[in-house]
């Protein structure tokens, strides 16, 4: 259960980073932490690390919720399927949403993704990066793995800064420079991991996909721009805001002067 092969260079990368990132902690750093600062912190990143590879491969090859295709239904003759299969009276009805690509009725909330060419229940949004859709079947797997690797990538953090001034070396001006080179990347790495942990947050707590979030913000950002068309090329508009000025300034003006009076 995987996505297009245009996403298999993309996903490798992923696996690559937090195999061979998680490798020298785990084999070199956690071990010595372990012995000269104390066992709690490994134990945190090791329970992380192992949890964060574990829900990357759950997301990964989880059905995240496809809808079968009509052709499809009709060979599983499945009663509990049926229902997907649009009538006469569903094609006359504007209400009912209808996949033209899988010719099923579309339940509330479902999209056909277009890189896996798939009616997806509940479709939050396609990842790259997991190589899948994330739907209704696999997006608690998906947010455990975004959780899990914002805590495995701080507690790494605090093990490599605990094995530099610790471990590596007592010179100062060493430590600041390993600090800075490698910190900094790792840092901006923390930062958009957890970005993205806070924005599905959000999401679960407003009770929104990430597609529906960001369709929200592209109709709010579309009105926005009608109405300042309409500000700017509207004559009847333009015409009722001189009208406004002019009262205002007529109001100012017998204030600062009452005898004037505007004709």
């Amino acid at each position: 259960m995987t996505g297009p092969s245009s996403d298999n260079t993309t996903n490798i990368i992923t696996w690559l980073l937090i195999l061979l990132v998680g490798a020298p902690f785990n084999f070199y750093i956690s071990p010595q932490i372990w012995i000269v600062l104390h066992p709690s912190l490994p134990i945190i990143s090791y329970v992380m690390y192992f949890s964060c590879v574990l829900f990357l491969f759950l997301t990964q090859f989880t059905d995240p919720g496809i809808i079968p295709r009509k052709e499809i239904i009709e060979k599983m003759k499945d009663e509990n399927l049926l229902h997907f299969i649009p009538t006469e009276d569903d094609n006359a009805d504007y209400q009912v949403k209808i996949c033209v690509t899988c010719m099923i009725k579309k339940p509330p909330r479902s999209n056909h993704c277009a890189e896996c060419d798939n009616c997806v229940d509940v479709f939050d949004h396609h990842c790259p990066f997991v190589n899948n859709c994330i739907g209704k079947r696999n997006y608690a797997y998906f947010i455990s793995f975004i959780s899990t690797l914002t805590m495995a990538a701080i507690s790494f953090g605090i093990e490599f800064l605990s094995f530099v001034i610790l471990i590596a070396t007592t010179d100062e001006k060493v430590q600041q420079i390993l600090i800075i080179v490698l910190m900094i990347p790792f840092g901006i790495c923390i930062i958009l991991i957890f970005g993205l942990l806070i924005f599905h947050i959000f999401l679960i707590i407003t009770g929104k996909t990430t597609k529906e979030q960001l369709k929200n913000l592209e109709m709010s950002s579309t009105n926005r721009k009608c109405q300042r068309t309409k500000s700017l090329f509207n004559c009847r508009t333009i015409i009722e805001k001189q009208q406004y000025d002019q009262i205002r300034y007529d109001q100012d003006l017998i204030k600062i002067n009452p005898i004037v009076v505007p004709t």
